[in-house]
This record gives structure tokens, C-alpha cells and sequence, in this order.
């Protein structure tokens, strides 16, 4: 196993860095767009709401509920990857890759063509709750996958990934054939289901982030148990530590806290699997100071996605899903490389 040695200053130099870049890149999000806002003129409209002045306008009504957006969904996906590559003790392990993501698009997709009031304003806590029953799932299904596959017998945890991509690409492609069915329908849910942080989609967040926070909350309450988990089941036993009812209650508390953000913008893959191994060599594996390291991280870099996704192809803005899975593709390739090409253990500690 792969040992990461972080003394308590480094661990705080990460999460310093890490808080940093998050206040970088919100600053960015909220100047940079096809209007430029100073910073002086941002702060002036943070302190004093004026709405007959555009900038303010366009900062208060379109760049902070997206910004949020963005924050809340990279916290949430970089906290429920943490737990599960820890958990699952393999680098590949994420939401998008055990079909959470694409579980709970299915779900909402599915309520959609089966019960369309599902899409209005009036009915948005069932569009979560459908969204979190998707989200779990996604994860059950591919475990089972996995397990029939023989998962006991496979120390690296090749067969978790393929069941888990396998599960993925099915739940996909049902929700594909019921968006092709109806034209109408593709076109109210074609943006959400690609990945969409957009400040249309603020009043999800008003109603689901609670979902996120108690989650979050839960992982960090947790996060002694797990770091003794991480040390081996027996072990963690002796010192009195509940390990099936633990490993159970933060694996769902990881899957919740990853279907509420797709509930709110649609899945923005591969935060969860870049993000802690971005995190961890500067902040060890220890779980709590993972987790709060992650959560800042990962907001920082749903943030850069979101600009660039405004930014890159002007005047067209791509949805920031798309860019987080072309950057995360690459990812991939150099985890697979690093973990299971170079003779490595392929596991975490």
C-alpha cells in the first residue's frame, strides 16, 4: 500500500493552498465573463446591492447562484470520492465510476417520462428525492455487479471498476432511449443530464443543500473510524470500532452527498476520482484533514471547469460536465498508468 507521510505544517500549508485557490477562483468566476467586472466593482456590489446598475445585476442574479452551484456540487463529489477510494481501497473508485451519477440521472430522466409534473417548480424535493433513490441505486447495482464477479477474490479491484463502468454505460444508455423517445422531454433535460452548473438551477440548490451539509458532517464525524478501518477491519474492530455498520453508514452518506449535486445540475463527472489524489499527496490519508482539504479542491476546480466552460468556445458556453469529462479522461489514463501499468499495489492507505 501506498503510504503518504504529512506532518501537521504541511497539512496545513495544503488546506491553506487549497482555500486559496478556491478564493482565486471565485473571484474569477465571478470577474471573467462576456462582461468584465473589477474586482473593485464586485466588492462594491457584495457590500451595496444597487439593481439599476448592470454588473450588479448580472453578479447578483447570474454569476453568484452559479458560483455556488459550482462550489457546492465540486465539494460534494470530492467528499463522497475520498470515502470511497478509502472504503473501497482502490484509486479508480468514484461516483461516476460505481453509477451514482449516472443511477440518479436515469431515475429523474425515468420519473420524467413516467410522471412529467416531476419537472416543475412546484415538485423539486421530489426531483431529489428520485435523485438520491437513483444515486443508491446506481452504487447497490454495481457492487452486486461486482461481487457476483468475484470482487472477494480480486485484491486489486479490477472487477469493482469494470462493474462499476459496465453498470454505467447500461443506466446511460436507458436514459438516452427514453430522452430519444420524446423530443420535447430530450430538450428540457438534455443540458441538466450533460452537466449543466447554471443560475437557473439556484432554487435545486435552495432546497438540496442541506442534503449535502449533513452528509458532509457525517463523513467528518466518521472520520476516526475510518482512518482506523483504513488500518484493517481487525484492527479497527479491536478498538471497539462497528465496522460493517460504519463502512455502511459513510458509503450512503457519500452517495447521498453525490446524488444531491446531480439532483441540482445534472452529473459533473470525475471530481470525485482527480480530486483526492490531487488532495492527498499533500495532505496524507488521513480522512478528516482529506476531507476538508478535498471539499475546498474540489470547489476550486468545478469553479476553473465552469469558466472555461463559459470561456473557451465564446459566444457558445459548453456545459461544464462536458469539460470536467474531458479533463477527467485524461486523469484516468494516468491513474491507470500510475496504479495498475507500473507494478504497483494499486491501493490506498
Amino acid at each position: 500500500m501506498r503510504r503518504y507521510k504529512n506532518g501537521l505544517p504541511q497539512r496545513r500549508s495544503g488546506l491553506l493552498l487549497g482555500a486559496g485557490g478556491l478564493l482565486l477562483a471565485l473571484g474569477l468566476n465571478l470577474c471573467v465573463g462576456t462582461r468584465w467586472i473589477a474586482p473593485v466593482e464586485m466588492i462594491g456590489a457584495l457590500i451595496e446591492f444597487d439593481p439599476d446598475e448592470l454588473d450588479h445585476f448580472l453578479l447578483w442574479y447570474q454569476r453568484i447562484p452559479r458560483a455556488l452551484i459550482a462550489v457546492y456540487t465540486g465539494a460534494m463529489m470530492a467528499c463522497a470520492g475520498v470515502v470511497l477510494q478509502s472504503l473501497m481501497r482502490n484509486p479508480l473508485t468514484s461516483p461516476a465510476t460505481l453509477g451514482v451519477n449516472s443511477g440518479a440521472t436515469l431515475f429523474v430522466v425515468l420519473g420524467a417520462a413516467l410522471w412529467p409534473q416531476l419537472l416543475t417548480p412546484g415538485f423539486l424535493v421530489a426531483q431529489g428525492m428520485t435523485a438520491l433513490a437513483g444515486g443508491v441505486f446506481g452504487a447497490v447495482l454495481a457492487l452486486t455487479v461486482a461481487r457476483l464477479a468475484g470482487l472477494a477474490q480480486d485484491p486489486r479491484g479490477f472487477s469493482l471498476i469494470l462493474a462499476g463502468a459496465l453498470v454505467a454505460m447500461l443506466l446511460s444508455g436507458v436514459t438516452q432511449a427514453i430522452l430519444l423517445s420524446d423530443p420535447q422531454r430530450r430538450s428540457d433535460l438534455l443540458g441538466w443530464a450533460s452537466g449543466s452548473i447554471n443560475h437557473v438551477y439556484a432554487d435545486r440548490l435552495a432546497v438540496f443543500w442541506w442534503i449535502g451539509v449533513i452528509c458532509c458532517g457525517t463523513l467528518l464525524a466518521l472520520s476516526r473510524h475510518l482512518n482506523l478501518i483504513l488500518l484493517g477491519s481487525d484492527k479497527a474492530g479491536s478498538t471497539g470500532v462497528n465496522v460493517p455498520l460504519v463502512s455502511r453508514v459513510a458509503m450512503l452518506a457519500s452517495v447521498f452527498a453525490a446524488a444531491s449535486a446531480v439532483a441540482v445540475c445534472g452529473p459533473v463527472g470525475f471530481i470525485g476520482l482527480v480530486v483526492p489524489h490531487i488532495a492527498r499527496p499533500l495532505l496524507g490519508a488521513a480522512v478528516g484533514p482529506l476531507l476538508l482539504g478535498s471539499a475546498l479542491m474540489g470547489a476550486g476546480l468545478c469553479l476553473i471547469a465552469d469558466l472555461a466552460a463559459r470561456m473557451a468556445f465564446q459566444p457558445y458556453t459548453l456545459h461544464t460536465g462536458v469539460v470536467m469529462d474531458l479533463l477527467g479522461g485524461a486523469f484516468f489514463v494516468a491513474i491507470i498508468r500510475r496504479h495498475y501499468l507500473s507494478g504497483r499495489a494499486g491501493q490506498l492507505a
